[in-house]
């Protein structure tokens, strides 16, 4: 009879605690387009396009991520840093807001939103899109770093090396996304 109770008392906890689970993974309805996830523009701006396939509420905030140098606030090294994801989660970045954060609201089964972001300066800036529900609250956050590098005459020679960037890019994620793989 104590193990049944046992039993039951767990799984109880187990539904319970669910919902806080699902709040730290991404909204599979909300997707974003551009920029690609761990991606370097060579821009000094960039056009966000996020995907949102249920009417609900979203908000979109842009960090730039800096680091503490010998006493002083500075843009994160790009060139020392790895990109890997869990290098990235790992760090110890000082979070600096860039803009105001937007919010939107779709009530379609298909909407886009866009914003432009300009007067980015080289360096490693983090993407996070909330999804909100009625009552004000995050459902589900999910985030995505870019790394911002100036425009070189190298970079210009791998832009056609290499992957797309740009408008092109961009309208290649946003028909993938929209018709898939």
């Amino acid at each position: 009879m104590k193990k049944r109770v046992t039993i039951i008392f767990i799984l109880v906890m187990a539904l319970f605690c669910m919902p806080l689970v699902s709040i730290a993974a991404g909204d599979p309805s909300v997707t974003l387009v551009n920029p690609a996830s761990n991606s370097t523009v060579y821009s000094s701006n960039i056009l966000l396009s996020i995907k949102i396939t249920q009417p609900k509420t979203i908000k979109v905030s842009v960090f730039e991520e800096k680091q503490m140098i010998n006493g002083t606030l500075s843009a994160v090294n790009i060139n020392a840093l790895a990109t890997s994801n869990a290098t990235l989660n790992n760090a110890n970045f000082i979070s600096q807001p860039v803009g105001i954060p937007a919010s939107f609201t779709s009530s379609n089964n298909l909407s886009f939103f866009t914003k432009q972001i300009n007067g980015l300066k080289p360096g490693l800036y983090r993407i996070r899109i909330d999804s909100i529900d009625n009552t004000g609250n995050i459902t589900h956050t999910s985030e995505s770093y870019v790394v911002v590098k100036e425009r070189t005459e190298e970079a210009d020679i791998n832009i056609f090396n290499s992957r797309q960037s740009g408008t092109m890019q961009f309208l290649q994620n946003l028909l993938k996304n929209i018709f898939g793989n």
